[in-house]
């Protein structure tokens, strides 16, 4: 539905601005990701093994034009080849357009629900022990819920510009167009406060993501037909959620803290969650990142009640190259636990097709606005 208004808006673009005051720019970016995993659990006894696994990796189309009062934008994001089931081959696909009265957008694209928690985790889309406790090649850490990964569809989302130069706010509808009764509509809303930190170069962000999910699909591992019918990623069905968040940065060290209360419909009490994770250079291209993520269900829930915990070292290489080596445990409460540990490498590179340069400086975020 969105991806032939995607691309028509960009190409349009140029017709729809004053040709003097015009600039445009299109871009090809790549992001090659890979590990090599040794992962003991309870409950893969398959996984029990060495193994090459793909994180994430993709490739995607950005381009925008713009003039001196709007920036019209738009990108096509595809997944490569994933040994797990269920990983969505078109991630983003959706277009745009910046003022300065603020963003407005349609598509699919990853919610502002899913990207308050993910910019929280340094170990996000490598080859984590996943939401569930189960082995993940992807997406985001124990302790995040599921609504920290996949994509959403159908998405129509405004963002305001830094008011007062420190305040944003966001709202977004996820119209579902399938078949009753998975055809009405989810909504979202929230906001972020930035301030300055206490010392130079430092920042503290305090935030809140709210989720109101009326379509009762709800997403089930390896079944990529039943989760097309999900306007949100990763939904629990019939929901209500939100997230509490805060960030502090500095130079060389960063910590997150993130709390979700997901209210599902079908079960007696709320999900709870909790992740926390910080960051410390030792250098300027080695870090060291650490996380603890706790989940608390009740009776009536999924049996995923537990802690989890992860290190890693990572090494910039260059501007395109990144490597890292990771050790992340969770126990469950009742079933059992599960024990990873990964190398992994990534490659980023950058193509403009217009003005053409060839291999710019990659960057993995390249198709989010």
């Amino acid at each position: 539905m969105f991806r032939s208004t995607s691309i028509a808006a960009l190409s349009l673009a140029v017709l729809a601005l004053p040709a003097h005051a015009v600039e445009a720019e299109l871009k090809l970016n790549g992001y090659f990701a890979g590990s090599l995993r040794k992962l003991e659990t309870h409950f893969e006894p398959q996984e029990d093994q060495w193994e090459g696994t793909n994180n994430a990796s993709r490739i995607s189309l950005a381009g925008f034009v713009k003039n001196d009062y709007a920036r019209l934008f738009a990108a096509y994001d595809r997944g490569l080849r994933n040994d797990k089931n269920g990983i969505e081959q078109v991630r983003q696909v959706y277009a745009g357009v910046d003022t300065a009265y603020g963003q407005l957008l349609g598509g699919k694209k990853a919610s502002e629900y899913r990207l308050s928690g993910e910019r929280l985790d340094p170990f996000y889309d490598t080859s984590v022990v996943g939401f569930n406790g189960l082995a993940q090649s992807e997406g985001a850490s124990y302790g995040l819920s599921n609504l920290s990964n996949g994509y959403s569809r159908n998405m129509i989302a405004y963002s305001t510009p830094a008011l007062f130069g420190m305040l944003r706010l966001n709202g977004a509808a996820f119209i579902n167009d399938k078949s009753a009764p998975n055809d009405t509509e989810d909504y979202s809303g929230g906001g972020s406060l930035s301030l300055p930190g206490l010392g130079e170069d430092s920042s503290a962000t305090v935030g809140a993501q709210y989720l109101k999910i009326r379509n009762p699909a709800a997403f089930a591992v390896g079944n990529p037909t039943r989760n097309e019918l999900l306007g949100v990623g990763g939904s629990p069905g019939l929901s209500t959620s939100y997230r509490a968040y805060a960030a502090y940065t500095m130079p060389r060290f960063s910590l997150g803290l993130s709390y979700e209360n997901v209210d599902v419909k079908a079960e007696p009490d709320p999900r709870q969650y909790l992740f926390a994770a910080g960051t410390y250079a030792l250098t300027d291209s080695i870090r060291v990142a650490a996380s603890y993520g706790h989940l608390a269900f009740k009776s009536g829930s999924p049996d995923l009640s537990g802690d989890g915990y992860s290190l890693g070292l990572f090494r910039k290489v260059s501007d395109s190259i990144n490597t890292y080596i990771a050790a992340r445990r969770v126990d469950l409460d009742g079933p059992g636990s599960s024990t990873s540990i990964a190398a992994g490498v990534s490659v980023n590179f950058d193509i403009k097709l217009y003005p053409f340069e060839l291999f710019g400086g990659g960057d993995e975020e390249a198709v989010e606005e």
